[in-house]
C-alpha cells in the first residue's frame, strides 16, 4: 500500500496456489505475465531503462495486460532433461489501468480483450524463452492515407537466450512492440512515446554479468531500440520515413558486506525519446542499503 494523500493501493491481487497444478493470480499491480519478460538479460543492479526519462519499448512488453487480468503460471515440468514452464494471461479489458470492484472507470474506449503466452526452457547453463501478446481493438477511428495506417490490434513479441558458465552470465534478447495506433508518423526530430506514436518499435538487448566473488559483481549492457514509422503515404503507396535508433550503454556494480550493500550504475543514452535532435543523456545512481 502506498500512502500519499488518499491511501490508495499500489497493488491489490490474490494468488491461488494449487501445488502441482500451478498458480492463478487475479487483480491489479502484478504487471501481468509481461513483467517476467520485459528485460531478462543478466545485470548486477538494474535494467538499462532504469532512470531514463523515456519509457523504453522493452519495458512496455505486455504493458496493456498488466492490470485486471487472470494470470496462470504452470509448475516446472521436466521433459527429457529440459525444465519447461509456461505462463498465460487473459485480460477482459486491456486498458492497462487498475479496475476496482464492479467498476470499469479506467477502461479503454478503443481496446477490447487481450491475451498473452510465455514459455521458458532451461537445460544446464542455457535458458531460452519467448513471449507474445495480442490485444483486440474495438475502434480505430477514422483512417486516411495521410493520417496513418490501420493496424488490427496490438502486438508485443520478445524472445531471449541466456547462458551461464561459472561466474559469468551472457544474455541476448529481441523484441517488437506495435500499439496499433492510427496516429500520423512522428518526425525523426521529435520525441516519441511507445503509448502514443504511430508505427512500431524494435528492440535488441545484450549484456554480460560477472560475479567476482559472492560479494561483488559487475555487468555491462547494451540496448538499441528502433522506431519505425511505417506509415501510408499519399497515393496509397507504403513508404518509410527514416528510422531512429535510441542507444543506451549501462555499466553496473553491486557489493554486499554483511548487512550493508552498495549498488550503482552509469547509463549513457543517445537519441533519448527516439529524437535524433535530442542531447545525449547520462544517468548515474549510487544506492546504499542497510538490513536490520
Amino acid at each position: 500500500m502506498t500512502i500519499v494523500e488518499d491511501s490508495s493501493l499500489s497493488s491489490s491481487n490474490v494468488k491461488l496456489t494449487m501445488g502441482s497444478l500451478g498458480t492463478i493470480t487475479i487483480g491489479n499491480g502484478t504487471g501481468g505475465t509481461g513483467a517476467s519478460y520485459d528485460d531478462v538479460t543478466p545485470t548486477a543492479y538494474e535494467e538499462n531503462h532504469d532512470g531514463m526519462s523515456t519509457s523504453t519499448a522493452i519495458d512496455n512488453i505486455g504493458a496493456t495486460l498488466g492490470n485486471g487480468g487472470i494470470d496462470y503460471s504452470s509448475p516446472s515440468i521436466d521433459i527429457s532433461g529440459v525444465t519447461a514452464s509456461f505462463k498465460y494471461n487473459y485480460t477482459p479489458e486491456a486498458s492497462g489501468t487498475a479496475v476496482g470492484e464492479g467498476g470499469v472507470a479506467g477502461s479503454s474506449t478503443t481496446l477490447a480483450s487481450g491475451q498473452a503466452l510465455g514459455v521458458d526452457l532451461a537445460m544446464g547453463g542455457f535458458a531460452v524463452g519467448g513471449y507474445v501478446a495480442e490485444t483486440d481493438v474495438d475502434s480505430l477511428g477514422v483512417v486516411t492515407l495521410t493520417t496513418g495506417r490501420s493496424v488490427e490490434g496490438q502486438s508485443d513479441v520478445t524472445a531471449y537466450v541466456k547462458y551461464t558458465a561459472g561466474p559469468v552470465s551472457f544474455g541476448y534478447q529481441q523484441g517488437y512492440v506495435n500499439r496499433g495506433l492510427t496516429a500520423a508518423p512522428t518526425a525523426t526530430t521529435a520525441a516519441k512515446t511507445v503509448a502514443a506514436a504511430g508505427g512500431h518499435f524494435e528492440t535488441e538487448k545484450m549484456s554480460v554479468a560477472f560475479n567476482v566473488n559472492e560479494n561483488l559483481s559487475f555487468s555491462w549492457g547494451e540496448l538499441t531500440e528502433t522506431y519505425d514509422a511505417n506509415t501510408n503515404a499519399a497515393a496509397g503507396r507504403i513508404t518509410d520515413i527514416a528510422d531512429v535508433d535510441m542507444d543506451s550503454t549501462s555499466i553496473q556494480f553491486a557489493y554486499t558486506m554483511g548487512s550493508m550493500s552498495i549498488k550503482g550504475y552509469q547509463t549513457d543514452t543517445d537519441n533519448p525519446g527516439w529524437d535524433s535532435d535530442a542531447q545525449s543523456s547520462e544517468v548515474t545512481e549510487i544506492a546504499v542499503n542497510f538490513a536490520f
